[in-house]
């Protein structure tokens, strides 16, 4: 009886346990894989998956959506928190755990059309003011190719106003790197984007966007979120 009723009360503190644990998801406004829409909805192509995936799982989650930096420091600090859409590259790799891709994308510099900035390489950038979000893939992988901050890199929390930068402020940023599928986006809701046109699409970059989670996320977890995402059949 005695081992029967102890068997009892951990399967109640087990369930417990699992109904009451909630998994941090943290996000960015990134148009268009994920968004807050006009009726502060958050959407995209980036969150249709990652919900489908965690509401498989049938663990309780929650998202939140801050700016890139905030989002990424609180994913690399807090074990139990996962960020997206994160692209992997060498400076990330081994802070996080990987769990599963979501989407490529291409990255382009972007100018206004009236400064008839023509650039052909990275290096010929190097001359110009380029703005672009602090701690994200282009930041990191702008200064691993030789651009310095507070010269030629200008770091920016969020694109909201970087068509203000542009044509109100020509001295503080020249050019912008926007990913192609957020510029698309932006042409089609925001007018004033047919303002800017792409100068240099860094075709050679393979850039993927994954869901990624703290290294010290519960194995538990991560495994059946990868299960879920397998089981889903995702490409």
């Amino acid at each position: 009886m005695y081992r029967w009723m102890l068997g009892c009360c951990l399967l109640v503190t087990l369930s417990f346990a699992h109904a009451s644990y909630t998994l941090h998801i943290v996000t960015e406004n990134f148009p268009q894989f994920q968004y807050i829409n006009g009726e502060g909805e958050l959407v995209g192509t980036a969150v249709d998956k990652v919900k489908a995936v965690l509401d498989k799982s049938k663990i309780n989650y929650r998202i939140s959506v801050e700016t890139w930096t905030t989002a990424y420091n609180t994913a690399a600090r807090d074990e139990n928190t996962c960020i997206f859409s994160m692209a992997k590259n060498e400076q990330r790799g081994e802070k996080f755990n990987w769990v599963f891709p979501i989407s490529k994308f291409i990255t382009s510099f972007y100018a206004l059309k009236s400064s008839q900035i023509s650039i052909d390489s990275i290096e010929e950038a190097k001359q110009y003011k380029v703005a672009v979000i602090k701690d994200n893939y282009s930041h990191q992988f702008l200064v691993k190719n030789g651009f310095i901050e507070g010269y030629n890199l200008v770091l920016i929390n969020s694109f909201e106003r970087v068509f203000e930068l542009l044509a109100t402020r020509r001295k503080f940023v020249d050019l912008v790197i926007l990913s192609d599928d957020q510029f698309e986006f932006k042409r089609k809701h925001e007018p004033v984007s047919e303002l800017l046109e792409p100068v240099l699409t860094l075709r050679n970059l393979d850039m993927e966007l994954y869901f990624a989670c703290n290294k010290d996320l519960s194995p538990h977890v991560t495994k059946k979120i990868v299960n879920s995402y397998k089981q889903l059949g995702f490409k």
